[in-house]
């Protein structure tokens, strides 16, 4: 039995092999981040020592592990409170594969039988290579699905598979997550199995985020004919207003970027302006610009082809705003 399985995650890993954007999510996902965590509400008793709107720093740290007989695409993930790195309060192996739809992978989510024994794998090769299927455990139902989105990638758990009892109450977990080189972004809820009812909500972003900069969904339109008629959406980049970076592609071939300034943008410093700029990848000057007031909600592109429209997302909600 547990060669058949050895040899199932051997074969499904060699398929993840093969995918561009399988690599590319590893690429993405791996380093080191800082974010500052917050808990929206919660109805958990642990909630009196970590006050809900009070914000904690965490270290999430992720590099790929070589463990041969689970694939080439294997990451270790280590997260901790900052203060306290040789406690770390979760530990993962991910293994990453390509998903039933375009440009999405998925990663299966292993936790470890003994986790004190692996801490810091991503420094311990010689360790990794002796891990065994008898060491980790598999999250029933947990595995995050993440779609490329031009240069990030967004998703999280499906449906209601990632189940909790150890409450005493079956519920269940939505975590989602979004990726890119300049953004990492998390939410995390437990909602009761029976009807839903949310019980805990926590929130984290890249550490400067909650007091210095708001996050934008940019949603992109594309026109074929060049005619604003026929503009169809294309897709959506999450960014920061100080200088959050996103790239794409459009159906015909042009590689893009967008970049969203606020008050980091020195160009007038008595006028503080929201600044959303278009240009080329690897372009000097931009193609068009749009300006908005610092404290606006929103702010649009409208080429013609192309169309750009960024609505402010609150900080403790995943909801664009319109």
């Amino acid at each position: 039995m547990v060669a058949f399985l050895a040899a199932w995650l051997a074969a499904a890993a060699t398929s993840a092999a093969d995918g561009g954007d399988v690599a590319a999510l590893q690429r993405l996902w791996s380093g080191v981040r800082d974010s500052s965590e917050q808990v929206v509400m919660s109805l958990d008793h642990d909630a009196a020592q970590w006050p809900q709107t009070s914000e904690r720093r965490v270290r999430t740290i992720v590099a790929p592990v070589r463990v041969a007989w689970m694939g080439e695409h294997v990451l270790y993930l280590e997260e901790f409170l900052e203060d306290d790195p040789q406690d770390p309060r979760r530990q993962l192996l991910l293994q990453l594969e390509p998903a039933e739809t375009a440009h999405a992978v998925r990663a299966r989510l292993y936790t470890f039988a003994s986790p004190e024994r692996w801490t810091h794998l991503n420094h311990r090769a010689a360790l990794a290579a002796t891990l065994e299927w008898k060491d980790i455990v598999p999250a029933a139902g947990c595995d995050l699905l993440l779609t490329r989105s031009g240069d990030q990638f967004r998703g999280g758990t499906v449906g209601r598979r990632c189940v909790d009892v150890s409450a005493g109450v079956a519920r269940y977990l939505d975590y989602q997550l979004l990726i890119s080189e300049d953004l990492y972004w998390y939410r995390r809820r437990v909602l009761r199995q029976s009807d839903g009812e949310l019980q805990q909500e926590v929130i984290g972003f890249d550490h400067f985020e909650p007091n210095k900069a708001r996050l934008y969904a940019c949603r992109i339109a594309w026109s074929a004919s060049g005619n604003r008629h026929d503009l169809r959406p294309l897709l959506t980049l999450d960014l920061y207003e100080e200088g959050g970076r996103g790239r794409f592609v459009t159906p015909d071939g042009r590689a893009l970027e967008l970049t969203l300034h606020g008050s980091d943008w020195p160009f007038a410093l008595e006028h503080d302006a929201l600044l959303l700029l278009l240009q080329e990848q690897g372009g000097q000057s931009p193609l068009a610009t749009a300006w908005a007031q610092v404290d606006a909600q929103q702010v649009a592109l409208e080429l013609g082809w192309l169309q750009v429209r960024c609505g402010s997302i609150a900080p403790d909600s995943d909801e664009l705003t319109q």
